[in-house]
């Protein structure tokens, strides 16, 4: 009973809605009028009242048109109800008129006895209430339908408004890891230089040209496999092992299985950079960093653990912890309460950051797509 339809699509349907009263009052006549003639005939209980509710049919369309034009409600609702008590008079006329000429032809004895003139009046006053109540009906079916499409745009433009905040709030927080990261590099550079360290300066120049170039080619991109984030990584590493060539170990320990599972664009590199910066920077010595990824069931493990000193008391309200913050924050707007994120002192000593993703396969995604 939208409006968008149109009328000619929309009126087999009204027209076998309204067919059910129809048949239901046929019925009722007939069997009542058995009671006092016997043969009295079904096919002329079904042409006295089929026509008359076939009448509500066309009827619908047009009272639907005013109840969205002129609404009940709270605001004007006095000029609405002159309205629709207009257009029920309006409509009850020619409704009463095809009642009568309808039983005429049905043989009724008293519409044959009687002139159109004669009966109009009576049968005014006898459907009146009838057709008040079938106007009434027809305009709060109208109303129901309209406030339950308004209800769900509404849904809809919140869903949408929040989806659309959420992905601002993503962007926002992707991109502050861009110049944190640049910054820490180019100044790693310029130490680089002041060394006169010619050859460290260029291969750093030039993995962190690769490494905007990998960043550029993922924008918009909120989620990547695992696989990609980890040559982003690789790239990083190479920088990082440029700055402390003879005291940075890498092990890794990555799963294949899980190389194709989606996570969070530049989720690992924020951890690895936390792993260096108090684990390695702050001692003369070398150092260990361990990567591992692996795949529980539907969940998809990853870990960066270190062999430094631990993370001092209070070290996450201090500046310089972007990096971590900054996952903390995009794991809660992708996934809720649905991952988990712990970053703590190792018992031998380090410090252990351990990811719990939803496993998600991006070969999955790229096939729903």
């Amino acid at each position: 009973m939208d409006a968008s339809p149109s009328l000619a699509r929309r009126l087999p349907r009204l027209m076998l809605m309204w067919a059910l009263p129809g048949v239901i009052t046929s019925i009722h006549v007939y069997f009542s009028s058995q009671a006092r003639d016997p043969n009295y005939p079904l096919s002329r209980a079904l042409l006295m009242q089929l026509p008359p509710w076939q009448y509500w049919a066309f009827a619908t369309p047009i009272i639907l048109a005013l109840g969205r034009r002129y609404r009940l409600e709270r605001d004007g609702w006095p000029r609405s109800l002159a309205v629709h008590l207009t257009a029920h008079a309006a409509l009850l006329v020619p409704h009463v008129i095809l009642v009568y000429f309808v039983s005429r032809a049905a043989k009724e004895p008293w519409f044959l006895q009687n002139s159109l003139g004669q009966v109009l009046p009576l049968l005014v006053f006898k459907y009146f209430v009838t057709d008040l109540l079938v106007y009434g009906g027809i305009l709060a079916v109208g109303h129901a339908i309209e406030y339950h499409r308004r209800y769900r745009e509404g849904e809809l433009a919140q869903a949408q408004l929040e989806t659309r905040l959420a992905h601002a709030r993503l962007d926002a927080l992707r991109a502050q890891l861009h110049p944190h990261f640049l910054f820490n590099t180019l100044n790693a550079i310029s130490v680089l230089v002041r060394k006169q360290d010619t050859v460290g300066s260029i291969r750093m120049l030039t993995g962190v040209s690769e490494l905007l170039r990998m960043a550029l080619n993922t924008s918009g991109r909120q989620h990547v496999p695992l696989h990609e984030d980890l040559d982003f990584l690789e790239r990083y590493l190479d920088i990082e092992q440029t700055r402390f060539p003879d005291r940075l170990q890498v092990v890794r320990a990555i799963d294949p299985a899980t190389l194709g599972a989606l996570v969070p664009h530049l989720i690992l590199q924020p951890l690895v950079e936390n792993a260096l910066k108090h684990g390695l920077a702050t001692r003369s010595g070398a150092g260990r960093v361990e990567l591992r990824a692996s795949r529980d069931g539907a969940r998809l493990l990853l870990e960066v653990l270190d062999d430094g000193p631990g993370l001092s008391p209070g070290w996450d309200t201090r500046d310089g912890c972007i990096g971590v913050a900054n996952v903390r924050a995009r794991l809660h707007q992708l996934y809720g309460d649905r991952h988990a994120f712990t970053l703590e002192n190792r018992a031998g000593g380090g410090v252990h950051a351990r990811l719990e993703l939803p496993f998600e396969s991006a070969s999955l995604e790229k096939a729903a797509s």
